[in-house]
């Protein structure tokens, strides 16, 4: 009779406790996925407004003026703190990609022919390492185990990529 007594009085009490835990735990892994959907989409605008810039150049339609307009947005401090924001929670090899898209760009000179005009190396090196963001991106987002190469990253927007793409996918960067 004891132990019935004590059944009956333990079932409530542990029903409740396991309901109180499991409510708490619920409630964690809810907390957790709003935080992580918040970062994904902080992510992805920050990823796009790094690429806006790049994307210009790519588009051929876009006349010179406007491309320059895009590629004076590098030196922006918008720019530049959302370069910041990509340090604070890029993966580690977005940001060493981007820091090279960055030096590229920095030390562009040194791409320049005699006469003054960029060399191929410079525009097919350019080519690999954002395409290798782009890789980067898609990783850190989305699929980790991407069997992409670069070319096929940004095939879409360079008509003759067929030319260049054993160069892009075998670049060292």
């Amino acid at each position: 009779m004891d132990q019935t007594l004590l059944i009956s009085i333990l079932t409530p009490i542990l029903l409740t406790v396991g309901g109180v835990i499991s409510w708490f735990l619920k409630a964690k892994r809810e907390e957790s996925l709003n935080a992580e959907t918040k970062s994904r989409e902080y992510k992805i605008k920050t990823y796009k407004l790094l690429l806006e810039p790049f994307i210009a150049t790519f588009t051929f339609t876009l006349t010179e003026k406007s491309k320059q307009k895009e590629i004076n947005k590098l030196t922006t401090l918008e720019y530049k703190k959302t370069i910041f924001d990509l340090t604070t929670f890029g993966s580690d090899e977005a940001i060493r990609i981007f820091n090279k898209i960055m030096q590229t760009n920095f030390h562009a000179e040194e791409y320049k022919d005699e006469n003054g005009e960029y060399t191929p190396e410079y525009g097919n090196r350019l080519i690999a390492l954002i395409s290798e963001f782009l890789m980067q991106i898609r990783r850190d987002l989305y699929s980790k185990k991407t069997k992409l190469k670069r070319s096929e990253m940004l095939e879409f927007m360079i008509t003759d990529m067929e030319k260049t793409k054993h160069i892009i996918n075998k670049m060292k960067l």
